[in-house]
């Protein structure tokens, strides 16, 4: 019952209120599912307070997903955060829209409807309330969601998820990248390649992005790195495998990352492993194409 949001300053999992608020959690799951948060900014930035992000258009009004069967934003709970890491929607009338809201603090200055709490991460939302802001409350540096992965779904939404989205060029257009004017002169022609470089995907504006890590979740506790290595060995040769685990007790996580020596090893595990069952549970692929992914997660609060 959490979903976990890559973003270029390290990973938050949010664990869902799927009871207490089931309408927004599984709006938020089929939101996350189907791609619409990637590229969205943190911005409004108050610092202690709350940090406001879901806008993959900004700094243009939002467009909002047309309400389905997957997608209602009508609220069913209807109470505001009391502490510091709960994610919330903010009202918007007798609805809520996509974007939503973390609280920085124990209390928030937003009026919406709670759906789940930061579980990891908490390193990553101190890094956001210390940013450096412009006097909107935007980060000088962008903070940006890069991926999002549904680590348990416990709606069972079955749709075919989208392949995860390019930057458009109007995104790419607003990304912020902390340089000076007469920098962005100079660096003009190579500004799309520093703008992927500054959100993680790649380690340097010369290098494209690896398509050789496929990310793996849903796992059981007690899968381990060799198991991984074992069964996907089948698909090509392998560089490394990683169990994201909890810094403090060494538990898994139950998501990780393969990496393979070629593309075509990937593709031929994300056909064949898609809801095959590992150790008694239905895992989840997908791929995954964050460099930083190692130095920029956070496993643990």
């Amino acid at each position: 019952m959490s979903v976990l949001l890559e973003t270029n300053a390290g990973n938050l999992v949010i664990d869902l209120f799927v009871n207490s608020a089931p309408t927004e959690s599984r709006t938020f799951i089929a939101l996350c599912l189907s791609k619409f948060y990637h590229y969205s900014p943190f911005v409004n930035v108050r610092k202690n307070v709350a940090v406001d992000s879901g806008n993959p258009h900004f700094p243009d009004p939002i467009v909002a997903p047309q309400p389905d069967k997957f997608i209602d934003f009508t609220p069913s709970s209807n109470f505001n955060p009391g502490k510091l890491g709960e994610v919330l929607f903010t009202s918007n009338g007798d609805k809520f829209g996509p974007e939503f809201s973390i609280s920085l603090g124990p209390a928030t200055d937003k009026c919406g409807y709670v759906f789940g709490t930061i579980g990891e991460g908490f390193t990553t939302l101190e890094y956001i309330n210390n940013c450096v802001l412009d006097e909107a409350g935007r980060p000088l540096k962008d903070v940006r969601i890069l991926h999002t992965f549904v680590l348990d779904d416990p709606f069972s939404l079955l749709f075919e998820a989208p392949p995860s989205p390019y930057p458009t060029q109007k995104q790419i257009d607003s990304f912020r990248l902390l340089v000076d004017e007469s920098a962005l002169e100079d660096i003009k022609a190579e500004s799309h390649a520093l703008t992927l470089e500054v959100l993680g995907d790649l380690p340097s504006a010369k290098i494209q992005p690896s398509e050789k890590v496929l990310f793996i979740c849903k796992l059981n506790p007690v899968t381990t790195e060799d198991d991984l290595r074992l069964i996907f060995q089948r698909f090509g040769q392998i560089t490394s495998v990683e169990v994201i685990r909890d810094r403090v007790t060494g538990h898994s996580l139950c998501y990780g990352f393969i990496e393979f020596t070629n593309k075509s090893a990937v593709e031929r595990a994300y056909r064949k492993m898609e809801g095959a069952i590992i150790d008694d549970r239905k895992v989840h692929v997908d791929f995954s194409q964050s460099t930083k992914r190692k130095r920029n997660r956070n496993d643990s609060t």
